[in-house]
């Protein structure tokens, strides 16, 4: 496109071009984007003194509670994850295992809406926060160790 005046564009345009990637990756910046396609789990045989170890991996898509959660150990996110469902049914999303010592499991998760962040409880008998928050990955694998559970890399 050639310009009426016929001198071009100028530093105008590249300040004007400049001001809208910046927005543009900003407004990008600022979009949640944790998702998983898939979760594998590991436990260890003496894991939760050889007891069942409750699991929940929870997609947080209401960007003001991810503090709030990440805070949380396992034991307080277990006692009031009921009320927690109740009081966010949109922005809270949960699935739930029961695993036991000795087991391992690769489950597909259904396809969702993207969260701001994906924290994992483990409900182990031990003290502990047993609360993990998921990496930008779309494949998870966990161990249920002995003791609380972890990422495995």
């Amino acid at each position: 496109m050639t310009p009426v005046n016929g001198k071009g564009f100028g530093p105008q345009l590249g300040f004007a071009g400049a001001l809208v990637l910046a927005l543009m990756v900003a407004g990008c910046a600022d979009k949640p984007r944790a998702a998983l396609d898939s979760v594998s789990f590991t436990v260890a045989p003496a894991a939760n003194d050889t007891t069942p170890v409750a699991i929940d991996l929870v997609a947080v898509r209401d960007k003001a509670l991810v503090d709030k959660l990440g805070a949380l150990t396992a034991a307080e996110w277990f006692g009031q994850r009921e009320q927690s469902l109740r009081d966010h049914p949109t922005t809270l999303g949960v699935t739930s295992w029961e695993l036991v010592p000795g087991q391992t499991l690769k489950a597909d998760l259904p396809p969702g809406e993207p969260a701001w962040a994906i924290l994992v409880f483990a409900n182990y008998a031990t003290p502990g926060p047993h609360r993990l928050r998921v990496p930008d990955t779309r494949t998870l694998t966990l161990t249920a160790g002995d003791k609380d559970v972890e990422l495995v890399p």
